[in-house]
Formats: C-alpha cells, structure tokens, sequence
C-alpha cells in the first residue's frame, strides 16, 4: 500500500491535485482570515445577505453555463485543435445568448412583481447583479476548465488566486475604510468578477478561441448541456433554497448565522472539488482507452482517494469547530454546531463526483440528472420538515442526507455502466 500511494503521489495526476488543492486552499485561507473580520464588522443579517446573493449567483451561474464546462471536459480530447476552439468558441455564444434571455427575462419579472424580492428577502437591483454576476462566473468556470484540460494547473493556480486576492482587498477597503457593511462585500466580488471576465476574453483571443456559433455545434451542445443544466439546477436548487427557506420560516440573521458554519464545513469540498478537476481529465483520458492498465489506474486512484477523504472529513468535522470558536465574533460562536454534518456531506459529494464520469462518458446524462434531482427533492423536503421541527440544525441534517443519497446512487449506476477492475484482477468487457 505504501508502495502503491508513493507511485500515484509522483504521478502527475497526483501532481496536479497538488496545485489545485493548494491553490484552493490558499484560497480558503484567505476566505479563512477574512471571516473573523466580516463577523467583526458584519452582523449576521448582513451576513445573511451576502449569502443569500452568493447561492442565487451560483443558481443562476448553473443555467448560464449550460452544462458547458462538463460537455467540453467530456470532449476535449476527441477533437483536434481546430475543431476543438470551434466547439469552445459556440458553448461561449450559447453561454452569452443564455444570460441576455435570463437578464430580460428576470428584468421583466423583477420589475412587474416583487415576487422574487420578497422571495429571497434581497431587492430587485441585487437581484439583477447577480444575474450579471452569474455571466462573469459562467465564462470564468469555463477558462478554469480549459487550464485543466490543458493540465495546465500552475495557471490554473495564478488566475484563481488572484481573483480571490482581488475581490478580498476591495471588499477589505469598502467595509474598513468606507464603512460599508454587505454592500461592500459584494461589490467586492462584482468588481473582482468583471476585471476576470475581461481577462478571460484575453485568454480565449491568446488561444485563437472566439465566439461563433454553428447549427451542428449548438445542437449537440444543447442536447447534452441541457439535461447537465438540470443536473446542476437540481444541485445548486439545494443551496438556494435552504436559504430561502431559512430567511423565511426563520430570519435573515439565521441565514448568516448557518452560512458561517456551512464555511467552514466546505473546507471538505475545498478538497474534494480539488481533486475533481485534476481526476475528470484523468478518468477521461484513461476510460477512453478501454484497456485493463488505465482501467486499473482509475481503480487504484479511486481506493487511495476515497479513503484519504473520509478521514479528512471525519477529523475535519469534529476538530473545526474549536477553529471556529478562536477565529470569528462570538456572535457567530452557535455556529460550531453545523460543521461535522457539512463536512461528511461534502465528502460524499466527492465520493460522489469519482462516479459522476462514468455516466457522462455512456452518455447518460439523463440518469445523472434524475439522480440530482432525487437528491435535490429530498434536501428540500426534509429541510422545510425539519427546520419546522428540530430548527437551524435541520438544515444541516437536511443535506447530509440528502448528499448521502445522490452519491450512494451514482456509485451503484456508476459500477454498474461500465465494467472495471474493482477486485484489482482481471474482468470481462461484456
């Protein structure tokens, strides 16, 4: 075992895990070190505030995006260079055609109705940023994907890093210097946001990608991307409402006061997400191959990580919660409470993305959807059952349950799409 974990750590799928993983968690570092000073100068309703704006961004980001960061993972190596800036330049129109239908559209409904302000207990104005905001982040995902692909992880590293380092010291100086207190943090990630998306255009002009768009393109991007877009939808469904459900059936201040202690429990999907954008180039360039050799490589990296995890996120859930107490305002101290369900529901979301490839590479999509979508209903099912009967920490059991449901699934239609070698001895194809 020694042996074996010596030869995946000098790989260079190991190695690359290594910059992600590093780079991520420099970047929840620095969200780390900014917590104690947003709970300073933050009151939790404030903090409720910034994130509620943050879950109905990443909602709206996973229909902007259509699917398109998972459809070009699935695809890049198929194409050759020509046809591949192609293929990226239409899922770049199809992703800014995508957001001017969203913006009309939720412009319209924002400004007939109050429906939606009075919904997420945010205005209409905000609301429409994070529509824009959504935009930014779609387009940005989409470059991020591209230097996985590229298995170029050190600029993977940089361009992440620095829009964080971006977004922090303008959000630091409106809230210190100008006294500004959820207003400040999120113009803070609008203007971080923009700044990235222009350089994001810079990188696709570098790579001679453009937008265009193509009738053969577009179709089988949204016929792929489409059933992804409810996957995601289904997925991102679990965040927003639980926000939404806790601002009304409780308070705005809870929503901060819960979102504090999600934090820190993400500190697993840090991790885990991590390791998903080294593994899916990984496991795609290797399944395509179909022989016993690369499909033992997935197996063997699948055991090392599996295991790695759940002891992280064990040890993680039940230690943090004393990191929490010594880094944030007392008045967040209640939010310790949440960490240790957080954090073994993010590791079965990365139990879960380890299976996720096998149904995209069958081309089962629809499964993979209707698998979220059962997650989803169930998160939200027992979140508004539970936050009625056992409060704020409903929440919390809401979506360890639900997250152990989506990956126990996946895992099961997962083995059984493709035949792999488990046992680590040979297998039939058939």
């Amino acid at each position: 075992m020694i042996k074996l974990f010596s030869e995946k750590l000098h790989s260079g799928l190991f190695k690359r895990t290594f910059v992600y993983t590093f780079s991520a968690s420099l970047n929840a570092l620095i969200a780390f070190l900014l917590l104690p000073l947003l709970t300073r100068y933050l009151s939790p309703y404030d903090y409720g505030i910034v994130e509620t704006f943050i879950a109905f961004s990443s909602f709206l980001t996973s229909i902007v995006i259509m699917g398109g960061n998972t459809l070009l993972s699935k695809d890049y190596f198929n194409f050759d260079h020509s046809v591949r800036k192609n293929y990226i330049g239409n899922i770049l129109s199809i992703i800014f055609i995508t957001f001017i239908f969203l913006f009309v559209l939720v412009s319209i409904f924002s400004f007939s109705s109050n429906f939606l302000s009075n919904l997420l207990k945010i205005s209409n104005i905000l609301i429409l940023l994070a529509v824009m905001f959504s935009c930014t982040n779609a387009i940005n995902a989409m470059v991020l994907t591209l230097f996985q692909l590229e298995e170029k992880a050190k600029n993977f590293a940089m361009f992440i890093n620095s829009k964080t380092f971006v977004e922090i010291t303008i959000s630091i100086f409106l809230i210190v210097a100008l006294g500004m207190k959820w207003e400040g943090r999120i113009a803070g990630m609008l203007i971080g946001g923009l700044l990235f998306f222009g350089v994001s255009i810079v990188i696709c002009r570098t790579r001679d990608i453009n937008f265009m768009f193509s009738i053969h393109h577009a179709k089988n991007i949204l016929l792929l991307g489409i059933p992804l877009v409810f996957a995601q939808l289904s997925g991102m469904t679990n965040e927003i409402i639980g926000k939404i459900m806790i601002n009304n059936i409780i308070d705005v201040s809870s929503t901060g006061l819960y979102s504090v202690g999600y934090r820190f429990g993400m500190v697993v999907m840090i991790v885990e997400t991590s390791f998903s954008r080294a593994w899916l180039p990984f496991f795609f360039k290797n399944i395509k191959e179909n022989k016993y050799k690369n499909n033992l490589k997935i197996v063997k990296a699948t055991y090392i990580y599996i295991i790695g995890l759940i002891v992280f996120a064990i040890l993680f859930g039940i230690f943090a919660k004393y990191l929490l107490y010594i880094m944030i305002d007392k008045r967040f101290f209640a939010a310790g409470q949440f960490i240790f369900l957080i954090s073994m529901a993010y590791c079965f979301d990365g139990i879960w993305k380890m299976f996720i490839g096998y149904l995209i590479h069958k081309g089962k999509t629809r499964t993979y959807s209707f698998i979220v979508f059962i997650s989803a209903s169930v998160n939200i099912v027992l979140t508004y059952i539970l936050l009625k009967r056992i409060g704020l920490i409903g929440a919390a059991w809401a979506t360890f349950i639900s997250f152990g449901i989506g990956a126990a699934l996946t895992l099961i239609v997962g083995i059984r799409s493709h035949p792999m070698p488990w046992l680590m001895t040979h297998y039939s194809k058939s």
